[in-house]
């Protein structure tokens, strides 16, 4: 199988990887010497999947397994470099991305991305991968990856720090209660304290106004008014989330209706005293 390619090249590439594209082996194999044509790279490759040592995730793109069982059994660990490979377009997003922003408050045993059409969820010995739909006013415009970039170690794209914070608003049953999503623009404002700057209140305003959706730039503001003190926000940036705000009061989540709460303006919504009060700070 490998008579034309160093055997430890390949064993060295799988080493760093859990999920990895064709591409990328590619590219290893030719900066270590082996130089194979893509013909000869993706002999290799059905070779290792015959072998039970490789997975396909979907077309040039693979899961190392660690021996010839079932995936649900297999003890894959990071799921992350997984999600990032399920489709050519995948984008880390939600919490997955929160969690990789370091700003989550809980770890989740499962890794979420975004797509334009997302594979079927994967589940594994640790936990699930699982995609959700890129935004249909970003699928509409073709701008899917408006406010991504590539993280620096391994080159996986992901969602900024900015856009992060209003997905989990704007689709909450992805980013956790509302006491871990408060959390995360809470989180945002204490990374000044590891030397990173805040997250840009202007950039979020103008990603939640590409959303076109009212109800989104109602919480993404009421998330920022709610921290405005510790975000140290100037009042001035706020006027287009207000403006873009649902005319009608609407409640901040529908799991929510049978708690206590009050109309909180200008955001016109709705919200459980709890998640004014941040009861979460008190324990």
């Amino acid at each position: 199988m490998l008579s034309s390619v160093n055997r430890k090249a390949c064993e060295a590439f799988f080493k760093r990887r859990t999920a990895f594209a064709a591409e990328a082996f590619h590219a290893h194999l030719t900066v270590h010497g082996a130089e194979p044509s893509a013909q000869q790279c993706a002999r290799i490759l059905r070779a290792y999947v015959a072998a039970g040592r490789l997975h396909p995730l979907r077309p040039g793109a693979y899961l190392l397994r660690t021996a010839a069982r079932s995936l649900d059994q297999e003890p894959v660990t990071n799921l992350i470099q997984i999600a990032a490979h399920m489709t050519l377009d995948a984008v880390l997003a939600y919490h997955t991305a929160l969690e990789c922003c370091g700003l989550a408050y809980s770890v989740w045993f499962h890794a979420l991305y975004a797509a334009r059409k997302p594979a079927e969820p994967l589940p594994l010995a640790t936990g699930l991968v699982r995609g959700a739909p890129f935004p249909r006013t970003l699928q509409t415009a073709r701008t899917e990856h408006l406010e991504t970039a590539l993280t620096p170690r391994n080159g996986l794209r992901i969602t900024t720090v900015e856009r992060t914070l209003v997905d989990i608003a704007d689709r909450p049953h992805l980013g956790g209660n509302w006491s871990e999503i408060a959390r995360g623009y809470g989180n945002a404002a204490s990374v000044m304290h590891f030397g990173r700057p805040l997250p840009d209140v202007q950039r979020m305003a103008a990603y939640a106004l590409r959303l076109d959706n009212a109800f989104t730039c109602a919480k993404v503001g009421f998330l920022l008014d709610l921290y405005k003190t510790e975000w140290g926000l100037d009042a001035a940036l706020l006027p287009p989330l207000i403006k873009a705000c649902p005319r009608q009061a609407r409640p901040l989540d529908p799991r929510y209706t049978d708690m206590p709460a009050s109309l909180v303006t200008p955001w016109n919504l709705i919200v459980p005293l709890w998640v004014q009060q941040r009861t979460w700070e008190d324990y």
